[in-house]
């Protein structure tokens, strides 16, 4: 008997200690993980503060002297360029592609999970299979596309290409909320009332899915202020240009880059995406881990 139990004890103390270990791991991996995604945007904060012979220096120093701490390069930026015009134009076209991606994407959900549509797993694949293909692998039909519409050089001609973009993974995961998450016996009630689907759509799918919308919202946001290949070929006129189009304008811009220059503007690119994304965070885990399950 004592010895069944020395026997259980070790098994239960080795299956602890393994789990100890894993456990270490884990945090480990969880660390360097963070510090590869904080480092970049560290060093990316800490260089808009030092002038570009203090940037070249090497190895690069992460935590310069505060003597060396200079906020010149925010200083030309807000007084030499249009920043505020930038910002201005990237912040109407990220919330304009919000809402246009927010209502479509929610009425494609809602009609792939709940209505019934002659070949909608057909057209469903169609869509989900668009994910795969990167946006710029079809720059040249789209230039052509916009062309013949005349959106070249037009602030909607990139607003409507992002929302088409950004809608089928919105698609995507707003359906599988709609199935995890709001019942079908909230839609029959309802109906049971003489509603229509765009009543159910307006009553129950919108404020029920409001997690996975505010989900979507935030990477759809983010996505006009990280795009640069489609805004560079189409955007021509300056009074039109976005935020990641203005920063490339300072690559070489005086035979050289002014890194200082590069570094402040992109810090104040990211002001806007962290108040947006503030705002909506309590939704943000919500939306992604309910409606990521099942599609």
């Amino acid at each position: 008997m004592k010895m069944l139990s020395n026997l259980k004890y070790q098994k239960n103390h080795h299956k602890a200690k393994n789990m100890d270990t894993f456990m270490i791991i884990r945090y480990v991996l969880l660390i360097l993980g963070v510090m590869i995604m904080v480092i970049p945007m560290f060093y990316m904060v800490v260089s808009s503060l030092k002038d570009n012979a203090t940037t070249f220096i090497y190895p690069p120093v992460l935590f310069p002297k505060f003597s060396a701490i200079t906020f010149e390069n925010y200083k030309y930026i807000l007084d030499n360029v249009i920043f505020f015009r930038y910002l201005f134009n990237t912040i109407f076209v990220a919330s304009m592609t919000v809402l246009i991606s927010a209502l479509v994407s929610s009425l494609l959900a809602y009609s792939f999970a709940r209505l019934d549509i002659p070949g909608k797993k057909i057209i469903y694949g169609f869509i989900i299979s668009i994910m795969l293909i990167p946006g710029l692998a079809m720059i040249v039909p789209q230039f052509e596309l916009a062309a013949y519409f005349g959106l070249i050089n037009k602030t909607w001609g990139v607003i409507l290409f992002y929302s088409a973009w950004v809608i089928p993974f919105s698609t995507f995961l707003l359906k599988g909320y709609i199935e995890d998450n709001v019942p079908y016996e909230l839609d029959e009630s309802i109906f049971i009332d003489g509603g229509s689907v765009f009543s159910v759509y307006r009553y129950i799918i919108i404020p029920m899915t409001a997690p996975a919308i505010a989900a979507v919202s935030i990477l759809n946001f983010l996505f006009p202020f990280e795009e640069l290949g489609w805004s560079q070929a189409i955007l021509k006129t300056d009074i039109i240009r976005t935020l990641p189009v203005a920063i490339t304008m300072f690559f070489q811009a005086h035979n050289r880059t002014d890194w200082g220059y590069v570094f402040a503007m992109s810090v104040m690119a990211m002001i806007p995406v962290v108040i947006f994304y503030l705002l909506l965070q309590k939704y943000f885990i919500k939306g992604l881990t309910s409606g990521a399950i099942k599609g």
